[in-house]
């Protein structure tokens, strides 16, 4: 558990991992009571912890909306989608940092074996990489791999070189701009296209990653053709 200091006149340190929001003043002018410092930090960690369960919830919706063919299905599907979308809107609005507001548009598991691969995932949670692996369904041709944890994909990439390696920032052992610095310092993987899938829509962040040379940013939760098309511009690319 994570404390921050109130600047209160006690100075209590006071903990804001457990505090119900409606007790909680967010208000950016410092009335708060919370040094700005404090605030930037709960709402970058709230702003990640709410945008990873809300790209689940986008992306399955998507995938049974294009599966769907009743329409009486599709209306409530679509409807899931509204909301989850309006929701994205609240967390941009209302979670981001002042200033870029207006710019708003483990015990590390052991490595599977190697197998060749056209696409590389590097992340943690599963049920993101369940999610892409089923987005990824719509192009047949293409096989895709897990990796779990920053260590393994290093290893699965300098094996498997794949067309594309899709990666996560927050992983167990290493940060994700750790991952795609080793991935460049290594000749066997400095060629492979590197496109960052991140919950983390800071606009530093995503200037700082792509300087750093990845090949994109897609924020979670990203749409389902969007993502294709990324995928696509890497893939088929290196095939022809």
């Amino acid at each position: 558990m994570i404390k921050f200091q109130n600047v209160t006149s006690d100075k209590k340190a006071t903990t804001l991992q457990n505090m119900p929001l409606g007790d909680l003043n967010l208000d950016p002018t410092g009335e708060s009571g919370l040094e700005p410092r404090v605030l930037r930090a709960f709402r970058a960690d709230l702003n990640h912890k709410l945008r990873t369960p809300l790209n689940a919830i986008i992306g399955f919706a998507e995938l049974l909306a294009l599966q769907s063919e009743n329409k009486r299905r599709d209306g409530d599907v679509q409807q899931i989608l509204k909301s989850a979308r309006d929701l994205l809107q609240i967390i941009e609005r209302e979670l981001a940092e002042p200033c870029e507001q207006a710019i708003i548009r483990a015990e590390a598991p052991a490595a599977p074996p190697v197998a060749s691969c056209d696409v590389l995932y590097v992340e943690d949670d599963l049920v993101n990489f369940i999610l892409v692996e089923r987005i990824l369904e719509y192009r047949p041709g293409l096989k895709v791999l897990h990796a779990a944890t920053g260590g393994i994909g290093l290893e699965m990439a300098a094996e498997c070189r794949p067309k594309l390696i899709l990666l996560d920032l927050n992983l167990p052992d290493m940060h994700g701009s750790e991952v795609l610095q080793r991935l460049q310092q290594n000749s066997a993987t400095s060629g492979i296209p590197v496109v960052i899938l991140s919950a983390n829509a800071t606009p530093s962040q995503i200037e700082r990653l792509l300087t750093a040379g990845a090949k994109n940013y897609l924020t979670k939760p990203f749409d389902i053709d969007p993502f294709l098309a990324v995928v696509d511009e890497f893939t088929t690319a290196q095939a022809v």
